[in-house]
């Protein structure tokens, strides 16, 4: 059974790994040979647009535009790599304190009851230097993309005349161009990498806990990361061929341990009375949480159900409605007088999103720390001689470190849902100001794909606030069932009064046909 368990290590893990590389390998491919299919390649040819429009202002009045939208940009990868190397300090004080080993490893107890797969102190090195690996790479890749947009802040401001007057008459102001493009989008592409190794961190830190959970969740992202990737109603446009024929820079034994009850004269001792009235309590936790947990999940599907019906009876589909005409209403105005009123709004969302990630982060630290520590574990679990009075409900070591593992997994998901929000509106500070005639074809393309990829990204940072609203219950729960089961009525009726709305006009019903026929539109 020990080896089978340790088998599963050697064939999940390089399953999973290799099920997260191929598919970026196929996708780097497709951006390659059909970047109009893809997000980054999208993304790529309308700041090859935007810069072209900046440069060729001669008058300059979209140089405060430019280096707004470049600060967003900076702004957001300064966040991501203060967060990548706070993490990386963080597991390298654990590896050299040990303490995390003494949970995770097969010296702990109740080790084999949370972990399934390889715990000796090799086995557990080796994931912890993963974790190490993925938020240093993170560091790096975003220290290059500020390196980059540094430099673009600069170079998108030189006036393409002064390229005529240079000493060296036979470079074209069309090369320059190019160069600041290819600066822009690299600082682009590396910060893209940089979220993907935040990507790999979160499957190689479920490894912590099992090969399965790390497997379950290279494949869970793999698919979502699809539906985030590609994008197949743009139409190819004479950009793309310029794109595809420029740069290519595209880019030992495990022993159970019985657990000890007693330090001396019997203090932790059950009596047999004791025994008989956990069971009714433990039994609390296999009907009220899932209750509690069914009820959160179904409210959230009707709310997904009536955005998607009725939109404009959700204070969502009202703000996306709004968010449609907002984003029209800047790309139409030929002169350009709103664009750098977008810039500043679009750094208010980023602003906004990165509070929240840095929080969750903190957060998620804390949490790791507490559960490595084991400081909790002698509050909440039965090993406390308190624990019964405060704690109605299970309170061993798994029950508790289930349960802290929940409230782990809440800020988790907190943070990586507010990182891509940050990701959709960075790209919509470059995306907002592209000039609508630049786009020879359709247009109206161009406005529905930046509507689209602003919707996404308030879409994501209102599921980030979601996770928030999960972890309330879930860290209430370990003060038992009880309370948490409470708590999730009550925010379920809060979040009622707080999300449908019922007052709002319906507005022309072309613009909310077009919302609810498209489901990248009006999907939380």
């Amino acid at each position: 059974m020990q080896r089978s368990s340790k088998e599963l290590d050697y064939v999940l893990v390089p399953l999973g790994l290799a099920i997260m590389v191929s598919y970026h390998l196929w996708l780097l491919l497709r951006i390659r040979r059909r970047p109009a299919t893809t997000v980054i390649g999208i993304n790529a040819i309308n700041r090859r647009i935007w810069v072209r429009h900046i440069m060729e202002e001669a008058s300059g009045k979209h140089a405060v535009l430019a280096v707004q939208t470049m600060r967003n940009s900076i702004m957001a990868s300064t966040v991501l790599a203060s967060v990548a190397i706070t993490l990386s300090s963080l597991v390298a004080a654990l590896m050299a304190s040990g303490v995390a080993h003494g949970i995770f490893s097969s010296n702990s107890g109740d080790q084999g009851a949370i972990v399934v797969g390889a715990g000796g102190e090799t086995a557990l090195s080796v994931k912890f230097f993963a974790i190490l690996v993925c938020f240093l790479v993170a560091f790096l890749l975003n220290v290059q993309s500020i390196r980059y947009y540094s430099h673009t802040g600069i170079l998108v401001n030189v006036p393409l005349h002064a390229h005529n007057a240079a000493r060296n008459r036979r470079r074209s102001p069309g090369l320059a161009v190019d160069y600041v493009t290819a600066t822009l989008n690299r600082g682009s592409y590396f910060w893209s990498l940089g979220v993907r190794a935040f990507y790999f961190s979160c499957p190689v830190f479920l490894w912590l806990f099992g090969p399965i959970p790390m497997f379950a969740t290279c494949v869970a992202m793999v698919c979502v990361l699809y539906f985030l990737d590609v994008y197949t109603e743009w139409e190819k446009t004479e950009e793309e061929d310029e794109l595809n024929g420029g740069d290519g820079d595209g880019d030992g034994d495990v022993c159970h341990e019985q657990h000890k009850t007693a330090a001396g004269a019997g203090a932790g001792r059950v009596a047999p009375q004791q025994d008989l009235m956990r069971k009714p309590k433990q039994q609390l936790d296999y009907v009220l949480v899932p209750l509690g947990l069914a009820i959160m999940v179904s409210y959230h599907l009707w709310l997904l159900h009536r955005i998607r019906r009725r939109p404009a009876t959700t204070v969502i589909g009202i703000n996306a409605i709004n968010r449609r005409i907002w984003v029209r209403h800047i790309m139409e105005e030929a002169s350009g007088k709103h664009a750098v009123l977008a810039v500043q709004t679009m750094r208010n969302s980023i602003m906004a999103s990165t509070v929240l990630a840095s929080v969750a982060i903190t957060l998620s630290s804390l949490v790791a720390a507490l559960m490595a520590s084991g400081v909790a574990h002698g509050i909440f679990s039965s090993s406390s001689s308190n624990s019964g009075d405060v704690v109605v409900g299970a309170t061993g070591e798994t029950a508790l470190s289930v349960k802290f593992f929940a409230i782990l997994v809440c800020f988790l998901v907190a943070f990586l849902l507010n990182v891509q929000s940050i990701r959709y509106y960075s790209h919509t500070g470059f995306l907002v100001n592209v000039p609508l005639h630049a786009h020879r074809r359709r247009p109206g393309l161009a406005v529905d794909y930046v509507m689209a990829t602003l919707n996404r990204g308030s879409y994501f940072w209102s599921l980030g606030v979601r996770a928030f609203y999960f972890s309330c219950p879930v860290f209430l729960w370990l003060f038992g069932p009880i309370p948490m089961f409470a708590a999730c009525l009550a925010m379920v009726c809060a979040l009622y009064f707080l999300d449908v709305y019922t007052e709002w006009d319906k507005p022309d019903d072309d613009e909310e046909d077009n919302l609810n026929g498209d489901p990248t539109k009006c999907h939380e």
